[in-house]
């Protein structure tokens, strides 16, 4: 499993978004990572709604949008949880969401990344606290501290 330590900013943790689709909760994801990268939140928003059609699921209501965006200058990752349930286009629930940005030239560090996201997302003893914990324990998930 990857640590994603140095990927998940402190403030890049955001419980109960409230958010009817997932575009909406897109864009307020790339709102917080506009702040914390100095990228537009309009060219985060783009480049991942973007992403998100071709299909984000990875199941068990997580979605994991993640894009090249111009501008940022390291892999980095927010992670969200709706305040209810959004329903996705093939009319499942999301209850998790990870988005993750990376460099425009990124190699396969994102790729790295994105695996390992998926796999700490995909746990049953993880998503559970993903779903339900306070901040401090998303971030120890998140972290793998």
């Amino acid at each position: 499993m990857l640590a994603t330590a140095d990927i998940v900013p402190p403030d890049g943790v955001l419980l109960h978004l409230k958010a009817f689709s997932l575009e909406s909760a897109v864009e307020q994801i790339s709102a917080t990572a506009a702040e914390i990268t100095g990228v537009r939140a309009s060219v985060i928003a783009e480049a991942l709604i973007a992403r998100a059609r071709l299909g984000a699921s990875v199941g068990d209501g997580v979605v994991i949008p993640h894009a090249r965006v111009p501008g940022i200058r390291r892999v980095t990752g927010f992670f969200a949880r709706p305040l209810i349930p959004i329903v996705y286009d093939n009319g499942a629930p999301i209850t998790l969401i990870f988005a993750l940005l990376a460099p425009e030239g990124a190699d396969a560090q994102h790729l790295k990344a994105l695996a390992g996201i998926a796999g700490v997302l995909r746990d049953p003893v993880s998503r559970a606290i993903l779903e339900s914990g306070d901040r401090q324990q998303v971030l120890a998930i998140l972290t793998g501290e």
